[in-house]
């Protein structure tokens, strides 16, 4: 019988769920690139809008959503 198969297998089995666990957590906290540019037009949009919180606020949520992020309030 051929042990070395044998202990080969717990190795692989636990790297393969190591490499799972390490990608499923890059993808839960990988925000896409489109997220932060809303952030950054709500910025632009408050600067020369001369505060216009609603009009600017509605342009960040409908940014988000058009770049499939999640939802929320835009930062003060």
């Amino acid at each position: 019988m051929d042990t070395r198969n044998r202990s080969l297998r717990p190795r692989l089995i636990a790297f393969a769920v190591a490499a799972f666990g390490l990608g499923a957590a890059l993808a839960a906290s990988a925000e896409p690139p489109q997220c932060l540019h809303c952030v950054q037009d709500y910025y632009y949009c408050r600067d020369h809008s001369g505060n216009d919180y609603g009009t600017c606020s509605n342009q960040f949520m409908n940014c988000q959503m058009d770049g499939g992020c999640p939802v929320g309030l835009p930062p003060f």
